[in-house]
């Protein structure tokens, strides 16, 4: 007869192995969901890119705690009562596709397209209140949604802690944030280049 740890162990084999094909299905989708931006967002000589490996890892460790927090619940769920995973796996595949937008969003980084005139970059959560939070859709949406401001808008850009971008216009403020100083240069000359030399870069602010 097995002994207690040996159950706790074999449960724990299962649950890696079960994992396997959730981590899989989670590749596919993110490919899936950066082939759609990349065709989408990259086609064109007058678009550039700004790529920073950086939030590219913090965006993929998030949404992996997400998806695997939701693995091992669903998981205890089915050890508990099976009939569960006719409601879990379709919603794993929700989680999933969610998952595969937020780590395509941050592998596609920050898009200047000076032919449509606009500036395409990862959401953050500033423009939420207390209500979008309760109501859990508006945030699902903000994050697996690309932010854009028109470039010919962008009047003044400030910069913060070394590593944020603050653009500012009739649209408001927007943030982007990257993990070095030279991404974050390299944004700024994008956005200030092609005849939009009359922005205003101020000092940087600590």
């Amino acid at each position: 007869m097995a002994t207690k740890k040996q159950k706790e162990a074999q449960a724990d084999t299962n649950l890696a192995f079960a994992l396997i094909p959730f981590i899989l299905a989670a590749i596919a989708f993110s490919l899936y969901h950066y082939a759609k931006l990349k065709a989408k967002y990259l086609t064109g000589p007058h678009a550039r890119r700004v790529f920073d490996m950086g939030t590219n890892w913090e965006a993929m460790l998030r949404s992996s705690v997400m998806a695997f927090a939701y693995a091992a619940m669903a998981w205890l769920l089915y050890q508990r009562a099976p009939w569960t995973m006719v409601l879990s796996v379709p919603l794993g595949l929700v989680v999933l596709n969610w998952v595969g937008k937020v780590q395509a969003q941050a592998f596609l980084g920050v898009v200047v397209d000076y032919q449509q005139g606009l500036i395409y970059f990862p959401p953050n959560s500033e423009s939420l209140d207390i209500s979008d939070y309760l109501t859990i859709l508006p945030v699902v949406r903000q994050f697996t949604t690309l932010d854009s401001v028109p470039l010919a808008d962008v009047q003044r850009i400030t910069r913060q802690a070394g590593k944020k971008v603050f653009l500012h216009g009739d649209f408001g403020s927007r943030r982007i944030s990257f993990t070095n100083k030279l991404k974050r240069d390299e944004c700024i000359h994008l956005i200030t280049a092609n005849g939009n030399g009359r922005v205003k870069v101020m000092a940087e602010l600590e």
